[in-house]
């Protein structure tokens, strides 16, 4: 019994650690397909190694611009070098022993990026050991030579961190053109190491200044502070790097920038963005968010399939320039000295800039109320113009409709409108019928031209005489007529000489002068009619009983004519 139990025991043995073995071959088989999988579809898992710890100030821009690039479904980590605060050979050793163990206990990376020069060179250095096969990105690397010669390899591509001495030195050169001198603030750290050779490359490039630093590793504080403080007019102070000093003091960028720029009497340039808002005065700077984004641009194109060895590198990291207003107005610089494209920090706002949203809202009120109050002048403007012309052809249509078109004496509608009203005031009133005699002779012996002449004449003769009691109209042909109102007998006889009188004046015709006479008949209402019809009736008959008997006369209707 005790044997079977024995061997019971050790087949539980042998059969659980096979259990395990295909437990855990299965798992690593899944991880690895897992990661494949990964690679496949787009997404990953990407390891940043910063130079850095996160509190210094670049680290968090490259680490956001990396962030947005590779989005939301790559697993992103990060490691911290920190050599700003710990820069020795035991740092580095003990960070190389971290990582060993670190991939040693999880998934394979498909991508590692690193950020700045200690990183940079620590991959490079332990490639083949820890990260064989990866593909490397560097962004923020400041050895320029060293990244060019790491890039040829098929497994590293990244962005050079290439500070914009050239247009930074110009440009102080423009604002302060008694300089004779470009003074840098360095350090000995393998950032400052591999600048320091940048920077001295433009000595040649600017003949009229010389090239000085002033290395912070090697001074005390009180001797970096006092050899800032001693610059004056005749040098540009260009802030590089200053992470530590001889007295073993480390500073973190904030507390190094506070320090030299209380200390400098000039202004202090800067071409990188730690520090701005600090106390620099500013220059054209490098975006570490920026560089972080291409980084992260370049990590997600090699997760999506594409061979590190196709991607370029980017020695010409992005740049832009910025100013720090406080600093302008401690040193008196005007706006007007610095680049169109310039990014200014620390403005304090007009009251436009305070005030910009509301004036823009007021703005565009009354520019649509203008606008509005336009529209509506211009329509009514328009209207009025319409309403001009309509009135106009109203008046047109009223005159041509109580004119005669010959003549342009009241017509004979007019003149039975006029006669209605008068009978209806029930006021005494006559009526004045008038023609020219033997009118048909001019028409054959001139042509009806010279007879429409005549009218015309004739009937401004007639018009002329009119007054609050006399008003004249033409009826047809040579036939005139008057409505007579407010006067006796004898103003109607003084009426009706005068327009005889008026008749017989000469006309002057195109061929000849003509004298004409007329005939003349009045009735009177209410005695000769009791309507219309009947007093102009009454006056025909009158003005025809003239005819008949000589002609050139006047007459007022009796009974019997």
């Amino acid at each position: 019994m005790k044997k079977h139990t024995l061997f019971g025991g050790r087949t539980a043995i042998i059969m659980t650690f096979l259990f395990l073995l295909l437990f855990l071959g299965g798992k690593y088989s899944a991880l690895a397909a897992d990661v494949e999988t990964q690679k496949e579809d787009g997404t990953g898992r990407v390891l940043f190694i910063s130079s850095y710890s996160y509190s210094w100030e670049t680290v968090p821009q490259q680490m956001e611009g990396i962030k947005e690039e590779l989005g939301n479904d790559v697993v992103l980590d990060y490691k911290f070098m920190d050599t700003k605060n710990v820069n020795t050979e035991e740092n580095v050793r003990l960070f190389y022993e971290s990582m060993k163990y670190y991939l040693q206990n999880v998934a394979v990376y498909n991508v590692v990026i690193v950020g700045d020069d200690a990183a940079f060179n620590f991959v490079l250095e332990y490639k083949e050991e820890l990260f064989d096969g990866i593909p490397i990105i560097f962004e923020g690397v400041n050895n320029v030579e060293k990244a060019k010669e790491a890039s040829k390899s098929r497994e590293v591509s990244g962005v050079i961190e290439s500070l914009s001495y050239d247009n930074t030195i110009a440009l102080a050169s423009e604002m302060y053109p008694e300089a004779t001198q470009v003074v840098a603030v360095l350090d000995n750290t393998v950032t400052g190491e591999g600048e320091r050779t940048e920077f001295f490359k433009y000595d040649s490039k600017f003949p009229e200044l010389k090239f000085k630093e002033i290395n912070a590793s090697e001074l005390s504080q009180n001797e970096l502070k006092r050899q800032v403080a001693e610059l004056g007019e005749e040098s540009i102070l260009l802030y590089i790097m200053c992470s530590e000093d001889g007295d073993g003091n480390v500073y973190a960028s904030e507390e190094a920038v506070e320090m030299l720029c209380t200390a400098a009497n000039i202004p202090m340039y800067s071409i990188v963005s730690i520090g701005m808002g600090k106390g620099f005065l500013g220059g054209e700077i490098v975006s570490q968010k920026q560089m972080g984004r291409i980084a992260g641009q370049m990590a997600a194109q090699i997760l999506e399939g594409k061979d590190c060895g196709e991607i370029e590198l980017v020695d010409n990291s992005p740049k832009m320039y910025c100013f720090d207003e406080n600093v302008m107005k401690r040193f008196n610089i005007d706006r007007s000295s610095l680049p169109d494209n310039v990014e200014i920090i620390n403005h304090e706002a007009d009251f436009f800039e305070r005030n910009k949203d509301v004036i823009m809202i007021a703005f565009s009120i009354v520019v649509f109320l203008l606008i509005l109050i336009g529209i509506l002048t211009v329509d009514n403007v328009r209207k009025r113009r319409m309403n001009d012309v309509i009135n106009e052809t109203n008046e047109k249509l009223a005159y041509t409709a109580q004119h005669d078109s010959l003549t342009q004496l009241l017509n004979r509608q007019t003149f039975m409108e006029d006669l209605q009203k008068k009978i209806a005031a029930g006021e005494p009133f006559g009526v004045i019928m008038y023609d020219l005699d033997n009118f048909k002779r001019i028409n054959d012996k001139y042509g009806h031209n010279e007879g429409d002449a005549m009218l015309k004449e004739l009937s401004a003769r007639s018009e002329k005489l009119c007054d609050e009691h006399f008003m004249a109209y033409r009826l047809a042909g040579d036939e005139f007529v008057a409505i007579v109102s407010g006067v006796d007998a004898e103003g109607f006889e003084s009426y009706a000489k005068a327009l005889q009188n008026a008749i017989q004046e000469p006309y002057q015709l195109t061929q000849a002068e003509e004298r004409m006479y007329s005939s003349i008949g009045i009735a009177m209402w209410p005695n000769d009619g009791k309507d219309g019809m009947d007093l102009i009736s009454a006056a025909d008959k009158a003005m025809y009983y003239i005819k008949r008997y000589g002609k050139n006369g006047i007459a007022f209707y009796e009974d019997g004519m």
